[in-house]
């Protein structure tokens, strides 16, 4: 009786993998999604067309395959049990698409509300942690694949940024790489195996150094202020309390200080650092440059105002990837959310959003040490990546990358599903049962059912 009392893990939720490998309905499911957020990023591998459409067809073949299970009526049933103010937003931005009257408009907003429902199908069968195992996968393949193919680039000593050997922008690949390497440390962090440890870390350090060399300065900020973020929260919930610092620690330190100082202030190694940093980042160039604007972004940003001040549309916006037709490539998500879904539509997705971020700050609560408040924390730190990460790039509510998708999966999550039965830092002690349920449980123990 009193299981039903306890906090309970997400539906679907484990971390290890099956003791007996089968082909089930869920194993199935999870290999085509990883396969769905792979393509995603392998579509800016190949120059055909075709590859576009292939996340989304893996995605809608997922659905179709959740479709064809045992549970099929349960899960049509409660489709809508999870990101329903989402899904209002994206209805409220597709009849807008549908007054502005441009076709490609129109079917992008139909495409997006497919790819949603397919995605509360996909929860609800496989569960988020199982999303997120996915994903993960995806994460290790996509970065192992980045170091073979851009390897020109990274040994050839090139001067220009590196882009993973694709047609992308590096811009892009950095998105994409930077939402990676959360989940990358995640695995690392939970990997018993020494080999395969030592692997997932080293992985984890080639995506940082991938994100680094791409020269976008949005995505190293986000991942260097996610990782701060995540150490100051520790650093207030007691970590350090618990670092064993011994005393030869300490005089090591103490040595190290003052060799590491000389030895950068011997012949300006501290310049040339700089300059190095300054090189690779584009810090000084006209086009980049700190007084560039953002790369000329502002201007862009400006022409978006004037032109939603002009029409006065800003409660409804002009429609899904009308800022591209009408303004150009807008750099900023929350500009771009505003434009094309105004702020009725648009603060509702970006509460749903919000709605992510809060309850994975409730749940992973630092105090704590087990793999449920890991998978948070790591959750949570992606989301921060994400939103500073829009700041400079376009990809707030889109489906044209992995990460983009990954997110569209937390929003379409219920709560319960997201983070459990109820709030964790709420409800990790166990609770007493009334004396008459108390005496129920009893006699069923006893009875040997």
């Amino acid at each position: 009786m009193t299981r039903g009392m306890e906090w309970t893990a997400p539906p679907g939720a484990g971390f290890a993998r099956p003791s007996t490998l089968q082909l089930s309905l869920k194993w199935l499911v999870q290999r085509c999604l990883c396969l769905s957020f792979l393509t995603a990023f392998l579509q800016y591998e190949v120059t055909s067309s075709l590859t576009t459409f292939l996340p989304m067809a893996a995605l809608a073949f997922c659905g179709l395959l959740v479709l064809c299970g045992r549970q099929r009526t349960d899960r049509v049933q409660h489709i809508l049990g999870g990101g329903g103010l989402l899904f209002a937003a994206m209805l409220f931005g597709e009849t807008i698409s549908y007054t502005s009257g441009d076709s490609y408009s129109m079917i992008y907003g139909l495409v997006f509300i497919g790819l949603f429902l397919c995605a509360r199908l996909i929860v609800q069968e496989i569960g988020v942690p199982n999303v997120i195992r996915a994903y993960s996968q995806a994460g290790i393949a996509t970065v192992s694949l980045s170091l073979i193919t851009g390897r020109q680039t990274l040994f050839a000593g090139s001067s220009g940024r590196f882009n993973g050997g694709t047609r992308a922008h590096p811009n892009l690949i950095s998105f994409i790489l930077a939402g990676f390497f959360p989940v990358i440390v995640w695995r690392a962090m939970e990997e018993k195996a020494g080999w395969k440890k030592k692997a997932l870390i080293g992985l984890s350090i080639a995506a940082f150094g991938l994100v680094f060399i791409t020269g976008s300065r949005g995505s190293l900020f986000a991942v260097l202020a996610a990782g701060g973020a995540m150490l100051l929260r520790g650093a207030m919930g007691g970590w350090l309390g618990r670092l064993r610092v011994r005393h030869l620690h300490i005089v090591v330190l103490l040595i190290l200080i003052p060799l590491a100082a000389s030895y950068l202030l011997q012949h300006n190694r501290i310049g040339h650092v700089g300059s190095y940093l300054a090189e690779v980042l584009s810090l000084n160039t006209s086009g980049r440059g700190l007084k560039s604007g953002l790369s000329g972004r502002t201007g862009i940003w400006e022409i978006a105002f004037h032109i939603l001040r002009a029409h006065g549309r800003w409660l409804f916006g002009f429609g899904y990837r009308m800022g591209d037709r009408m303004v150009g490539t807008i750099d900023n998500g929350y500009v771009q959310l505003l434009f094309e879904s105004g702020l009725i539509a648009g603060g509702m997705i970006l509460g749903s959003m919000l709605r992510v971020f809060f309850l994975l700050w409730k749940v992973s609560n630092p105090r704590e040490n087990n793999a449920w408040t890991r998978y948070y924390a790591v959750l949570w730190c992606l989301m921060i990546v994400y939103f500073l990460n829009n700041v400079s790039t376009r990809y707030l509510f889109s489906f044209g990358s992995p990460f983009s998708l990954c997110v569209l999966f937390l929003m379409a999550a219920s709560r319960r599903e997201l983070v459990g039965g109820r709030m964790r830092a709420r409800a990790v002690q166990r609770v007493k049962p009334p004396p008459r349920l108390a005496a129920e449980e009893l006699a069923w123990n006893r009875s040997g059912d």
